[in-house]
């Protein structure tokens, strides 16, 4: 399997804490692996029901393991045999270009929407792994709310649309600045990343409410860092995988998280759409 770091994880040079935990690499956990094929499951039958295919991977605060997800959902779909690309659309603080090896200094969605370079001269073909292409963020502009609400935004992510099967853009913290919600408009909704007991249930709700008074469709959410054991000790209804600290699992919403919250932020263990059940994903994730 690929893995373009040789190593187990992968750390940000500027956040020492955080690294990337890829389930192509050797010795990934089981129930790791089987989370994101879960999650690609999903996000299968919801592009075979209804028009899912460009969607924003985003989450409350910082360090909640977006970039994990975002990485490691591309990945799960490659390995289907989906086309993917994978847009970073952090112009402040952009890093997937580290995580994935794509070099420094690139052209990217910054350059593509001021009209400084074409969009097929931006795109990155990562060695060693087919059907996986990436646009780096680029370089990093005075104004990157008003540069992503521009026109040209749409029709880059349209482009993007008639070529892959999957467009995910990985956006910053929707607490932070409003990107996310900014691209949430443009494209068919928002997957929302929310690490167990970390942010707070009240600023959960603002991020997901922020989300939603923007029109954006929350599409799910990925419940990362969560303890499964912990959880389905007081659960009447669960199972899971366990592997370390790496959990697949159905059961009660995480300590930390409120069931009304839960409710809110798709984190119930049965979740409806189209009039069937769904099921929330738990991960264990460290970025």
């Amino acid at each position: 399997m690929w893995n373009p770091f040789n190593r187990n994880t992968i750390s940000n040079s500027s956040a020492s804490k955080r690294s990337l935990q890829l389930i192509t690499q050797k010795g990934m956990p089981f129930a790791y692996v089987e989370a994101y094929k879960a999650l690609r499951t999903n996000l299968n039958f919801l592009s075979g029901s209804g028009d899912v295919h460009a969607f924003v991977v985003t989450s409350t605060v910082p360090e909640e393991a977006k970039s994990n997800v975002s990485v490691n959902l591309a990945l799960a779909l490659t390995e289907s045999g989906k086309k993917v690309v994978l847009v970073d659309c952090d112009l402040r603080k952009p890093v997937l270009h580290r995580y994935l090896k794509a070099g420094h200094n690139l052209k990217g969605v910054s350059n593509v929407l001021s009209r400084q370079v074409a969009l097929s001269d931006a795109l990155v073909e990562l060695k060693g792994i087919p059907n996986l292409t990436f646009l780096p963020a680029g370089t990093t502009p005075p104004n990157p709310s008003e540069l992503l609400s521009q026109p040209q935004m749409q029709e880059m992510v349209d482009t993007l649309r008639g070529s892959y099967d999957f467009v995910i853009l990985d956006a910053p913290p929707i607490s932070m600045v409003t990107d996310a919600a900014v691209i949430g408009r443009i494209v068919d909704g928002a997957l929302f990343v929310v690490r167990s007991k970390y942010a707070s249930t009240d600023a959960v709700k603002t991020a997901l409410e922020k989300l939603q008074d923007a029109g954006v469709k929350v599409l799910g959410a990925v419940l990362t860092r969560y303890d499964a054991k912990k959880s389905l000790k007081r659960s009447d209804y669960g199972y899971g995988y366990y592997y370390y600290n790496s959990n697949y699992s159905y059961g009660t919403p995480p300590d930390g998280i409120s069931e009304s919250a839960a409710e809110k932020s798709c984190l119930t263990s049965k979740n409806r759409y189209n009039g069937k059940e769904k099921h929330s994903v738990h991960t264990e994730d460290e970025t």
